[in-house]
């Protein structure tokens, strides 16, 4: 067997790739497979494994392509991919570079809708709780739509139709398409700055991809982090967004949103003569009552003769009176007798009240003399009598049986 000239392995490989790359069956090419080893990179790009049954191929999803995929991929997802096969050298095989993947079986955008509304869920951002009640009486409304859109008109129209004295504020926004989310949200940027009682998001219906701008992740959590309260009428009645769930209140109409945030006038006045009439009514009411209660008081024996009420209480305070007088009578003459008793005791006490008992106080120089040991013939003394004294001479001094002892 003749020898050929041996080829490098970049040789070899760079003929498979030419090989593969000239067969027009294996450029965009669609295959149909279930994604397994599925890794999203923090480059961006997306790595799987395509298989069937029988078979596998390795593919990747440059981030070029896949960030304008509406929904996330996950292992185990059915799904139809669209894109070349091309050969990795340094890995020396063949791998299919995708650049449009879609669910088997349902749309893209169905479960992309699907994922987001579980998602959001999960997060508590549709609770009920959460929910603010809208302005009962609104003076200025802020208003997210196409100045086009027929929506609009529909909604300022049904509003004058009411009657209720209300300023709508417009923030221009694209509804549709790929700059419509970014739109929506400078829109809402806009009107918080101008301090609206309420919002209004609002377009007429259509398809799932022309309403898909109120599908968008940011937007619907823009509209959940609202500092107003905001109302989603996107659609009609039967079409649902993501941002119906996270808002406010929901209208299924443009008409019914007006309805929503706008007092009826007609009906507000109307309400307001009937609570005028049931006020009337229950101040009648009361005020009869009243007077009905005041005239059986009044027919009662004693307010017609009212100066009975008093007799007793009078009497009870004349009894009252007379025991204070008597008591207080008799607590004074107790406190007299017990002062004259004292006066008398006070009286006999005192010194000086002997002398009017005839006796007199003797003494000398050094005090009152006690005793006749404390006198001797000669010394000079004070007799003190009631009505003065005298200065006086013993001459002698003596015993009580000596008679001469009393002589001076």
């Amino acid at each position: 067997m003749p020898v050929s000239v041996p080829l490098t392995v970049s040789e070899l490989t760079d003929r498979i790739s030419r090989a593969i790359q000239g067969d027009p069956q294996l450029i965009d090419v669609t295959v149909a497979g279930e994604l397994s080893n599925f890794v999203h990179h923090s480059s961006g790009h997306m790595y799987f494994t395509l298989k069937d049954k029988d078979s596998s191929i390795k593919g990747v999803m440059f981030h070029t392509w896949n960030r304008r995929l509406p929904f996330v991929p996950e292992n185990g997802q059915h799904v139809y991919l669209r894109g070349d096969v091309v050969v990795y050298k340094k890995g020396g095989n063949y791998q299919l570079n995708a650049y449009a993947m879609e669910p088997a079986g349902q749309g893209a955008l169905a479960l992309a809708f699907a994922q987001l509304k579980e998602k959001l869920k999960r997060e508590g951002l549709f609770a009920p709780e959460r929910k603010r009640p809208l302005p009962a009486y609104p003076r200025r409304v802020g208003v997210v739509t196409s100045p086009q859109a027929a929506a609009l008109q529909d909604l300022l129209v049904t509003a004058s139709q009411l009657g209720w004295p209300v300023t709508f504020e417009l923030a221009p926004a694209i509804v549709q398409g790929e700059k419509g989310a970014d739109s929506v949200l400078e829109a809402l940027e806009s009107l918080y700055r101008r301090h609206p009682d309420v919002i209004v998001i609002t377009r007429g219906g259509g398809s799932l991809e022309e309403l898909w701008v109120f599908n968008e992740e940011k937007v619907a959590r823009a509209v959940a982090a609202s500092p107003v309260p905001i109302v989603s009428a996107v659609g009609h009645e039967t079409d649902f967004t993501i941002c119906d769930f996270v808002a406010d209140a929901r209208a299924a109409t443009p008409t019914a949103a007006a309805r929503l945030v706008v007092p009826d006038a007609k009906n507000l006045a109307a309400n307001l003569v009937q609570l005028q009439k049931r006020l009337a009514a229950a101040v009648n009411a009361v005020a009869a009552s009243r007077r009905r209660t005041l005239h059986t008081l009044a027919s009662r024996p004693v307010l017609s003769r009212p100066l009975q009420l008093l007799l007793q209480p009078r009497q009870s305070l004349d009894i009252t009176v007379h025991r204070l007088k008597t008591a207080f009578a008799r607590l004074l003459e107790q406190r007299r007798h017990g002062l004259a008793g004292i006066a008398s005791r006070v009286a006999d006490l005192n010194p000086m009240s002997v002398f009017s008992r005839g006796f007199t106080l003797v003494r000398d120089e050094k005090g009152i003399i006690k005793s006749t040991s404390q006198l001797m013939p000669g010394k000079g003394v004070v007799i003190q009598f009631q009505d003065g004294q005298a200065q006086a001479t013993i001459l002698a001094v003596g015993g009580l049986e000596d008679g001469k002892g009393n002589e001076i």
